[in-house]
């Protein structure tokens, strides 16, 4: 039985899925990688008041009528939050820390792992400042899931005993931007989902049930076109209604994540327009949703349409699935767009219009979608390698166990 314990710590309200889903990602790497117990658990089970403000950021992202207000009002509640937990608050918490803190402290009073990591920074120096409180020798590791939270002060801190990185230029902004010790900061590279969706999909335990997409109609060289959307769905119903009126000989799924009534809309809008085989859910077990991946990926002319976000994007280029997408207007995917165009793994789109004009042409002329499905999996080979993200990851923690 393995001795050492770690507490993987992530907010399931953040973000959507998108945080723990990465959590997911790195207990299972770390898992694979070291002879630990580890144990994931949602944040808000210790800390409540972030699902509140998870609630707030769905509010933002959802009811903002563009990218320019979204970000606006992002900025603000960060603000908010970072007058609360100002910087340094981690090293000497105050008592309005403590209070905040409760649950934590006393989960690390009562369980005592080796190691927590928190996989936002802001959650990170949480735990910092509780094991402080709670007088415990528990470590404390900062997954960085998304370098550009180091945007936002909140998420940044010097203080964790270790802090795992994707890329080199996210320990260069902490060792320049917050005095970070470069030996606490370990470039492990970037880690992706694969298939780690049952968690919060589905339980993943059914059978498969979707049949082979668009092969019955014909369909073997139609494009095949993923189109994911867990934020801003009218915009997206307005991509699926222009693909429907111009071009309909696709094969087309459409998944409003967690949105059965989005589903039904598109699926309506789309009534009598198709010529391919199109489909729509709002959940789906991970045997079906690998499975349109895996054939969408196996296409020549396979591509997904969602928002710009680093985890979908890192997905889709795993799989070698070319992105067309459009920027979120929060600022700690600001960076994503760059990621996209210097690796050639797609267009980032800055408007819905740009975002319809990119499908005409892509959609019009395939040899563009080959162009960037080669990109992407020159990008997948060079940079995703996760046999040795894995290994990286698991020697950075090793040492700090050992030290500790």
């Amino acid at each position: 039985m393995p001795s050492e314990r770690v507490h993987v710590l992530s907010p399931k309200t953040w973000g959507e899925f998108g945080n723990f889903l990465a959590a997911t990602r790195f207990s299972r790497a770390l898992r694979g990688a070291l002879d630990v117990e580890v144990t994931l658990l949602e944040a808000e089970t210790f800390l409540p008041w972030l699902g509140d403000i998870g609630a707030q950021i769905r509010t933002i992202s959802l009811e903002s009528p563009d990218t320019a207000t979204r970000t606006e009002r992002y900025l603000a509640l960060m603000s908010r939050l970072q007058q609360r937990f100002p910087k340094g608050f981690e090293t000497d918490p105050g008592p309005e820390h403590a209070s905040a803190l409760t649950g934590l402290v006393k989960h690390l009073r009562e369980t005592g792992p080796e190691l927590v990591v928190g996989t936002k920074g802001f959650v990170a120096r949480l735990c910092v400042a509780a094991s402080r409180l709670a007088g415990v020798r528990t470590a404390v590791a900062h997954h960085l899931t998304n370098p550009g939270l180091l945007d936002l002060p909140l998420h940044r801190s010097p203080h964790p005993d270790l802090t795992l990185v994707g890329f080199p230029w996210a320990k260069d902004r902490l060792v320049a931007e917050e005095g970070a010790d470069p030996d606490r900061i370990r470039t492990v590279g970037p880690l992706v989902a694969q298939h780690d969706l049952s968690d919060f999909m589905t339980d993943g335990s059914g059978p498969r049930t979707s049949e082979p997409w668009g092969e019955r109609t014909g369909g073997e060289n139609r494009p095949k076109v993923i189109v994911f959307c867990n934020r801003g769905g009218e915009t997206y119903l307005r991509v699926l209604e222009h693909i429907a009126r111009h071009h309909p000989a696709t094969d087309l799924v459409f998944v409003g994540y967690d949105d059965p009534a989005l589903a039904r809309r598109a699926a309506a809008a789309a009534s009598g327009a198709r010529l391919g085989d199109w489909r729509f859910h709002s959940r789906l077990t991970q045997a079906e949703y690998f499975d349109y991946i895996s054939q969408a990926s196996k296409s020549p002319h396979g591509l997904l349409i969602s928002k710009a976000g680093p985890n979908t994007t890192l997905e889709a280029a795993y799989f070698g699935i070319p992105v067309l997408m459009l920027e979120s207007g929060l600022p700690m995917e600001s960076w994503v767009p760059g990621l996209i165009r210097d690796h050639r793994l797609g267009a980032a789109c800055a408007s819905p219009e740009e975002l319809l004009s990119a499908v005409d042409d892509w959609l019009g002329h395939p040899a563009t979608i080959e162009r960037h499905q080669r990109a992407a999996l020159s990008f997948a080979d060079t940079v995703l390698d996760q046999e040795a993200v894995v290994r990286r990851i698991g020697a950075a923690v090793r040492t700090l166990l050992d030290e500790r």
